[in-house]
């Protein structure tokens, strides 16, 4: 095991006679190929390259964001959970425990004290009535709550209203676009500030240069890229993104804003044979809790591998924050790297001539 905080409770992912449900997220991608699969044993996850990884490993798996919806109530023996960055996510996969653990059924919890897993378990346990403090080992901690009490809805955490999308913003324009969003989705709640930079110089850009004529939205999120093309005159548009919540409001958002899109679940867009003149990418650097420099190689390799090397104009622009050397880690992958725009926080770079 290589996430910590996973291996304090992964021995109770080997119990065969108990029926476990595992929950897992972008925090145990690499911890998969460890895991033996039985007959007893379901994962759950949020990650298309975790489902991808279970299912390559033999481990029976479902991707979805973190829907319980066809789990019956008091079914499961066991949950197993490394708890994710999100506190709504977080009070959502408790809440779900609680309605599908059997009574005397444990819910394993994991996770830093930097990440809320002390307060985690406190609340865990109140709901389940098996009070305990988070047992420590190094900078983790870890619990094994025992479900005493009935499910009761009306005294579930708070999870933010989890499943509903929401508007979250206004994208103004002849033709003006509400924008839903909902948590699970990295920055769900408001106009990524990276983002607008890199859209407001993608036009000013275009406008004197011409639009191009295909794109991809490579990990799109809620779809704030591709919805901000929505005026340009191009033929083909493509996105994509590893996390459930993220396809199901991008999804939701197309289809709102009237923009026919080619958008799929992917791990960095790998699966995507077509081609395109221009790349657009807002790429995360965290693996997890984690900042992840392979992570940012990732998305540089594959932004190489999706543009139309047979048209001369084919870049990519991508957005990142100003400590990422993206400039120079590109010139692995491409001939040219060049900053078009920075705002102390952020900075705009194109990437043309792949190799």
């Amino acid at each position: 095991m290589t996430d910590n905080s996973l291996s304090l409770i992964a021995p109770a992912l080997r119990n065969a006679q108990a029926k476990t449900l595992w929950v897992a997220d972008e925090n145990v991608t690499a911890d998969v190929s460890a895991v033996a699969p039985h007959n007893q044993l379901l994962l759950v996850t949020n990650r298309f390259d975790l489902q991808q990884s279970a299912n390559n490993r033999g481990l029976e798996c479902s991707f979805s964001d973190f829907d319980f919806s066809n789990f019956a109530d008091g079914t499961l023996d066991q949950v197993v959970y490394r708890v994710s960055k999100e506190r709504p996510v977080v009070h959502h996969v408790i809440n779900q425990a609680w309605r599908l653990l059997k009574h005397g059924g444990k819910l394993w919890l994991a996770g830093e004290k930097n990440e809320g897993i002390k307060g985690y378990v406190e609340k865990a346990g109140k709901l389940f009535g098996d009070r305990q403090a988070a047992r420590k080992s190094g900078n983790c901690y870890s619990a094994e709550l025992v479900k005493h009490s009935d499910w009761l809805p009306e005294q579930q955490l708070d999870d933010k209203d989890y499943r509903r999308l929401r508007a979250v913003l206004e994208l103004d324009g002849a033709t003006p676009v509400t924008v839903l969003s909902k948590p699970g989705v990295y920055g769900w709640n408001k106009e990524d500030q990276g983002s607008r930079l890199l859209m407001d110089t993608a036009e000013t850009l275009y406008e004197k240069s011409g639009f191009p004529v295909s794109l991809v939205d490579l990990g799109c999120g809620y779809g704030y890229l591709t919805l901000r093309t929505r005026h340009w005159p191009i033929t083909s548009r493509a996105a994509t993104d590893n996390n459930a919540a993220a396809i199901q409001c991008a999804e939701a958002n197309f289809r709102n804003a009237g923009l026919e899109v080619a958008l799929s679940a992917d791990d960095c867009g790998q699966q995507i044979s077509s081609r395109f003149e221009v790349v657009l990418c807002n790429p995360p650097f965290h693996q997890g809790f984690d900042t992840s420099s392979e992570l940012t190689r990732t998305f540089l390799r594959q932004t190489a591998c999706l543009l139309d090397r047979t048209q001369q104009s084919a870049h990519a622009l991508l957005v990142v924050n100003q400590f990422i050397a993206l400039e120079t880690l590109a010139l692995d992958y491409f001939r040219k790297a060049e900053i078009l725009a920075n705002d102390r926080q952020f900075k705009v770079v194109r990437l043309s001539q792949p190799l």
